[in-house]
């Protein structure tokens, strides 16, 4: 009896430890965490249109840019033009230009890319009316073979190569355009590092990875791109893991992100500047003097040192420094709230100020508001959704809003142009609505002026004219800010993110 009593407890102990053990292994097998394969990236608005010859903005173009590929990219840290689509290109005159095209590229759907691609997405580019401006001196584009493109222009045509890197110059394919029509873009294809794959409105955009991209197969499988416009909220999701890259941190949640020990905080000039556009069609804001009085009462300096951290710069142009065309020698309206007063002489000027909902620039026009007061205009404020925004400000409905622009090409013809001739009003561009015979003239000598130094002395002497007439009001210099997960490598601070070159760790 003695014996079998300890037996069976020699056995139950057994039993236990086995047990004891078998646990320990799960629970060590469980601690062991594959690796991440879903990138989840938030910025502040979601997209409009994934039709990139139909979107301006740049929260559609950081899908798009995904989707699709141009025939020259632009290096966003240098500046440098480098291939994309195209393996190299050559100017045979002042008016042409040959284009080799790479032979390994395919669309989504398996179809080679051509020739006959190329001659497709540009025609119809030029016949857009919010991009059409960027191609309407190409005459004629030439396939010379399915590898070989050749595109004249009918007179010379500085900015060319450089507008073959903007986002509206994604390739798309002829053949499934053909069959698709304008469903192409609720289903789209590209040749880029990712594939669409769905679109939950309001919440979120999923992209998977294209394993047969020309550039390499990419390291991460699924990007999720969510629309969070709050500052806050997104630091907090950087913080819990739920989100792995942020965009545009301007605020206080860059010192969050600073003294966090499993984030990064990049910062890094861009090539944007925010600004302050006055309806130059509407009510007072027909006057120039009053427009001038308008910028003589905000006190830019004070905004910037209240609302925004970092090292930003006050904007004394429409062009950001490393924009070709800038210049640093040129006047602008300095904050004068005396003769802001004397120019408007007591008169009751009430106003519409929009912003669209970015935290930041709702607060800007709250300063704003109280700024303008004191020198006797009355602001009411309108926060809109994006999209919203844009039909506002493309039909001319409000008197000042707020916004930004960063020419992606990195020339000022793709700065000043579209936002100034007075063939852009509107939704092309020119949402001031200005019109000036002598800037239309300055900008359209500037497109066929092929010496270096002549060409930016034009765009100087517009600036200068912008200035003098206040369309608008440069507020600063906007640099590209992002927060980032340590668990990732390979992400740079780049206004556009370029998913397929990053990685998780192991």
């Amino acid at each position: 009896m003695k014996k079998t009593l300890i037996l069976t407890s020699i056995i139950s102990l057994s039993i236990l430890l086995t047990s004891c053990g078998d646990n320990h292994e799960k629970n060590k097998t469980s601690k062991v965490t594959p690796k991440k394969n879903t990138l989840v990236y938030a910025q502040i608005s979601e997209g409009k249109s994934l039709d990139p010859q139909d979107s301006t903005d740049q929260y559609s173009q950081n899908v798009t840019t995904q989707i699709y590929d141009r025939l020259i990219e632009i290096d966003e840290i240098n500046g440098n033009l480098i291939p994309g689509l195209a393996d190299s290109w050559e100017k045979l005159d002042d008016k042409t230009l040959l284009l080799h095209l790479n032979t390994k590229a395919k669309f989504h759907n398996g179809e080679d890319f051509t020739a006959k691609d190329v001659k497709f997405t540009l025609e119809r580019a030029k016949s857009l009316p919010k991009v059409g401006h960027l191609y309407k001196l190409i005459d004629t584009i030439d396939i010379i073979d399915d590898d070989t493109v050749k595109i004249v222009t009918s007179e010379p045509f500085a900015p060319l190569v450089n507008h073959l890197s903007h986002k509206s110059a994604a390739i798309i394919s002829e053949k499934y355009f053909a069959e698709k029509d304008k469903d192409y873009f609720l289903n789209p294809i590209g040749t880029g590092a990712y594939k669409y794959n769905d679109w939950s409105m309001g919440e979120k955009i999923t992209l998977t990875a294209n394993k047969d991209y020309f550039k390499g197969s990419p390291s991460i499988e699924t990007v999720i791109i969510k629309a969070i416009p709050e500052e806050n909220s997104k630091v907090i999701g950087l913080e819990t893991g739920e989100i792995d890259i942020a965009s545009t941190i301007q605020t206080i949640g860059r010192t969050t992100i600073i003294n966090s020990d499993h984030l990064t905080f990049m910062e890094r000039p861009s090539v944007s500047t925010s600004y302050i556009g006055l309806n130059t069609r509407k009510g007072v804001l027909q006057d120039k003097e009053i427009r001038r009085a308008i910028a003589m009462g905000i006190d830019r300096e004070s905004v910037i040192k209240a609302l925004i951290d970092g090292d930003v710069k006050i904007a004394g142009s429409f062009l950001a420094p490393v924009v070709f065309g800038y210049s640093d020698d040129v006047e602008v309206l300095e904050y004068n709230p005396e003769k802001a007063k004397e120019i408007l002489n007591g008169k009751n000027i009430k106003l519409v100020y929009a912003t669209s909902n970015s935290q930041l620039n709702a607060q800007i026009a709250e300063v704003v508001q109280a700024q303008l007061k004191e020198v006797g205009v009355d602001v009411e404020i309108q926060t809109l959704e994006w999209g919203a925004f844009l039909t506002a400000t493309a039909n001319g409905d409000l008197d000042m809003f707020a916004m930004g622009w960063g020419p992606s090409t990195s020339d000022g013809d793709y700065g000043l142009y579209p936002n100034f001739h007075s063939k852009q009003l509107g939704a092309a561009g020119n949402r001031t609505y200005y019109s000036n015979a002598t800037m239309d003239k300055l900008l359209e000598d500037a497109r066929s002026e092929m010496d270096v130094e002549k060409r930016k002395n034009l765009y100087i002497e517009a600036t200068k004219i912008i200035n003098e007439d206040v369309p608008l009001i440069p507020m600063y210099y906007s640099n590209t800010t992002v927060g980032v997960s340590n668990n990732l490598v390979g992400v740079e601070a780049t206004s556009y993110p370029l998913f397929y070159k990053y990685s998780f760790k192991d």
